[in-house]
C-alpha cells in the first residue's frame, strides 16, 4: 500500500464516518472481512497522524443486534464535546423484507464503540432504501440528511433535524430532483460563503430486490446553497460528475485540522463480472480507497487536488524535457508531473504497454483516457471536454491510478490489471519549455 487504502482481507468499499479525532485521522469504511463479496457488511477501520502512513484496525462496528443483523451500512461520524459519534445505516431482513434503521455509536476513546438503543425508523413516505446518514452541526442545532427512494420510486434526500445528536425529527424532503428512482449516499457541506455542495449517488434500481446486476449508478454534486430555514437546498448547478473516470463512487468528506475539507472515494464501479474477475482476489482482498482530496472553489469552479501530504512519498526525480520520449519506471508505484507552457497543443502518455493511454486532443478539445478491461480485453474509453492542458498529476500504485487534470480541474479514477509487468512509458507532445517529472519510491 502507497497512496491507496486497501484491506488486508475480504472486500472493501464505502468510506464511512471520515474525521479527526484526539490527534488522530479515522477512515472507517464498509468491509466484508470473511470473504471477497457483498454478503457481509461491518466497518472497519484505518487510523493515520498523517494520512500517509497507515494503521489497519480492524474492525470497528459489527451486525450483531437486532438492528443491523443483516448488515452495517453506511454512514457518517461528528467529533462533540471530545466524545466520537457515529451515525450508520442497520440493515435487517425478515422473510426477505428489507427494513432499515438510522442507528448510533458512540466513543470516548476510538478504540471502544458502545451503540444507543434508540433507532431512527424510515418515515412511511419512504421505501426501506433508506441509508447512509450524514451528520453536521448548522446555526442552531444538527442536521442528518439520508439517501432515500419514495413510494413513488423516485430519487430522494430526506433531511432530519436534532437538539442533541440522540433524538431526531423528520422534517422534508431536502432534494428530490434527477436523482433515478434511489439516491445513495448524500453529503452537503459549505465550500465557501456563498455556495454549499450537495453530493449524492443517484441510482437506477431494478424492480427485483435482488438483482444486483442491474444497477446502475454514478456519483455527482449540485451546487447551491442549504436554507436552513426553509430547510430545502436550493440548487445554482444542474448534476455534474464528482469523477470523470472508472471507478470512484459513495464518496465522503469531512473538514480536517488544517482547514480543509477532503473527500475520499471507494474506488471502485465494477460490473458484478469485473468483480469476480478481478485479479487481486488471489491475493485475498477486493478494492481499495482513493486519495485524499482536497476540494475548493476558484473562480467559480469546484476543484479537486490530492493532499500536500503525498509529495512526502517522493524520492527519486527525473526530469523529461524532449518533445517525446520514453522511460523506464522503477515499478508500478509512481508519480508523474505534467507543466506545459503551449497548453493547446496535442499531448499523449502511453502506460504499462499502453494498458492506459492519456490524450488530450486539441482540435476537439477532449482528454481522454483508456484503459484495457481485464474481463474482455477490449479498450475502453472515458473522456471529458478540456480547453486546454497546462497540467496533470498522475498518482500510480500497482493496479489504479489517479489522473489529476488542469489542477484539479478534473479527474480520472481507474483501476487497471495487467498480467505483463511492463514498466515503460511513452510520452509525445512535450513542447518547448513544457516538462514531465517522474518521482519514484
Amino acid at each position: 500500500m502507497t497512496y491507496h487504502i486497501e484491506p488486508d482481507r475480504g472486500l472493501l468499499n464505502d468510506p464511512n464516518g471520515l474525521i479527526w479525532f484526539k490527534d488522530k485521522y479515522y477512515f472507517f469504511h464498509q468491509w466484508n472481512r470473511f470473504d471477497t463479496n457483498h454478503q457481509y457488511k461491518e466497518w472497519g477501520v484505518f487510523t493515520s497522524a498523517n494520512m500517509i502512513h497507515w494503521n489497519n484496525q480492524g474492525s470497528a462496528i459489527l451486525p450483531d443486534r437486532k438492528l443491523d443483523r443483516d448488515g452495517v451500512y453506511s454512514g457518517s461520524s461528528i467529533e462533540h464535546d471530545g466524545e466520537m459519534y457515529l451515525f450508520y445505516t442497520g440493515n435487517t431482513k425478515n422473510n426477505g423484507e428489507r427494513k432499515s434503521y438510522q442507528c448510533i455509536s458512540t466513543s470516548k476513546n476510538g478504540q471502544t464503540f458502545i451503540k444507543e438503543e434508540r433507532a431512527i425508523e424510515t418515515p412511511p413516505e419512504f421505501t426501506e432504501h433508506h441509508r447512509d446518514p450524514k451528520v453536521w452541526r448548522g446555526e442552531n442545532n444538527w442536521w442528518m440528511i439520508v439517501g432515500a427512494q419514495t413510494k413513488e420510486q423516485k430519487g430522494a434526500i430526506a433531511l432530519y433535524s436534532s437538539c442533541d445528536l440522540l433524538h431526531w425529527k423528520y422534517e422534508n424532503i431536502l432534494y428530490d430532483e434527477r436523482l433515478d428512482n434511489m439516491c445513495e449516499c448524500p453529503d452537503l457541506f459549505s465550500i465557501d460563503d456563498e455556495t454549499d455542495i450537495l453530493v449524492c449517488c443517484p441510482q437506477v434500481r431494478p424492480e427485483q430486490e435482488d438483482d444486483l446486476t442491474e444497477v446502475s449508478s454514478y456519483a455527482a454534486f449540485i451546487s447551491g446553497k442549504f436554507d436552513e430555514k426553509a430547510k430545502k437546498f436550493l440548487p445554482k448547478s444542474s448534476l455534474q460528475l464528482l469523477d470523470y473516470g472508472f471507478d470512484f463512487y459513495a464518496p465522503q468528506s469531512f473538514f480536517d485540522p488544517k482547514g480543509r475539507r477532503i473527500m475520499v472515494g471507494w474506488m471502485s464501479r465494477m460490473s458484478e463480472n469485473e468483480e469476480y474477475l478481478c485479479p487481486t482476489k488471489q491475493y485475498g482482498y477486493l478494492h481499495c480507497l482513493t486519495l485524499p482530496r482536497v476540494i475548493t472553489r476558484e473562480n467559480g469552479e469546484i476543484k479537486q487536488k490530492p493532499i500536500e501530504e503525498v509529495k512526502q512519498l517522493r524520492k527519486r526525480e527525473q526530469r523529461f524535457t524532449s518533445s517525446q520520449g520514453c522511460f523506464e519506471l522503477e515499478s508500478g508505484r509512481f508519480e508523474l508531473e505534467l507543466s506545459r507552457k503551449d497548453c493547446t497543443a496535442d499531448f499523449k502518455l502511453f502506460l504499462r504497454n499502453c494498458a492506459v493511454e492519456i490524450h488530450y486532443c486539441s482540435k476537439k478539445n477532449v482528454f481522454s483516457v483508456t484503459r484495457e478491461n481485464w474481463v474482455t480485453g477490449k479498450k475502453e474509453t472515458k473522456v471529458k471536454q478540456v480547453q486546454s492542458l497546462s497540467q496533470m498529476s498522475i498518482y500510480s500504485d500497482n493496479s489504479s491510478i489517479e489522473i489529476f487534470v488542469n489542477d484539479g480541474e478534473c479527474v480520472f479514477s481507474l483501476r487497471y490489471f495487467t498480467e505483463e509487468e511492463n514498466l515503460s512509458v511513452k510520452y509525445v507532445g512535450l513542447q518547448q519549455k513544457g516538462e514531465l517529472l517522474y518521482f519514484s519510491f
